[in-house]
């Protein structure tokens, strides 16, 4: 990924804020995008956000949080969108509001265990609130379960076979039979609107409280079971196992189990199947979570 010059960042934020930048500081999780924390004049921050894709960026993620919010989630305003073209490429930009705190992901081995259980069941109900957004017309990213294709699943198997043996490759394989059988037997799931990253790493924590769901590029609309499935697979060592606390916050809205309708397991092996295939791979504790994720909803 390129750097973005300082100058037009400046201009950038100038002509959407009104205000000069002062200073500029990177932040770390930002996905595929460049992500800064930018000082203003007048002792205040904001959060840019630069993408370089084909078509502008941002747009769907903007009115989506837009949704949200609506039915109090907090996410952050967003302050402007901008497109320009730099040295025959297009850079998307979204301005957004900054919001302190820091990571449930970063919190959860100085927190207590009462403090982490709270947290964790707010951040169920605020993902209830999330489902509840109803959308006339498909915005974001659609995430839809297809029947494994066989020359992918040997490639991932044998990726599988190589690092861990047969036994873990096996799992692979019954994986992706459990995954076509459920695409190909049971009625499409319901939908909804859903984050599309629903982990840890995304919840702000500040003052005690969760503050702010970050990271919307992913969001979009499909069965709820996917942010499920998000957190199963990649909530990390802490809270991975810990679903039965979002599902006990999401029931103060909602009924997690109808929301759900049995995909979970579904869309939990399909995404571990796909990060199991990633060319850069993952790290060697998501490889693991991945396959015992698989072998939990698999094995006889």
């Amino acid at each position: 990924m390129g750097t973005t010059p300082r100058s037009i960042i400046d201009s950038v934020v100038r002509s959407v804020c009104g205000r000069d930048v002062e200073g500029l500081v990177p932040l770390a999780g930002g996905g595929m995008n460049e992500t800064y924390r930018v000082q203003l004049a007048g002792d205040v921050a904001v959060v840019v956000r630069i993408a370089r894709q084909g078509t502008p960026w941002f747009i769907d993620e903007a009115y989506l949080m837009t949704q949200a919010r609506s039915v109090g989630v907090p996410t952050a305003e967003v302050l402007g969108l901008e497109h320009l073209d730099h040295e025959g490429e297009l850079l998307s930009f979204s301005i957004q509001q900054f919001l302190p705190g820091r990571s449930l992901d970063e919190l959860s081995g100085e927190l207590s265990a009462a403090e982490l259980e709270r947290l964790v069941l707010d951040a169920g109900e605020i993902l209830a609130r999330v489902h509840s957004v109803v959308l006339d017309e498909q915005r974001g990213i659609q995430h839809q379960l297809r029947s494994p294709n066989e020359r992918e699943v040997s490639r991932v198997a044998g990726i599988v076979r190589e690092a861990l043996g047969p036994a873990a490759a096996a799992v692979v394989e019954r994986g992706a039979d459990f995954l076509r059988q459920e695409v190909t037997t049971r009625a499409a799931p319901p939908v909804s609107l859903v984050h599309g990253d629903f982990c840890p790493k995304n919840l702000l924590v500040h003052d005690g409280t969760v503050a702010g769901i970050i990271d919307w590029e992913f969001a979009g609309r499909t069965s709820p079971a996917y942010d499920f499935a998000q957190w199963e697979v990649d909530a990390g060592d802490v809270l991975q196992d810990r679903l039965d606390l979002v599902r006990r916050g999401y029931a103060r809205v909602a009924d997690p189990e109808s929301a759900q309708a049995g995909w979970t397991p579904a869309f939990a092996i399909d995404w571990a199947l796909e990060k199991l295939g990633w060319k850069s791979p993952a790290s060697p504790a998501q490889f693991r979570r991945c396959l015992d994720v698989i072998a939990r909803y698999t094995t006889p």
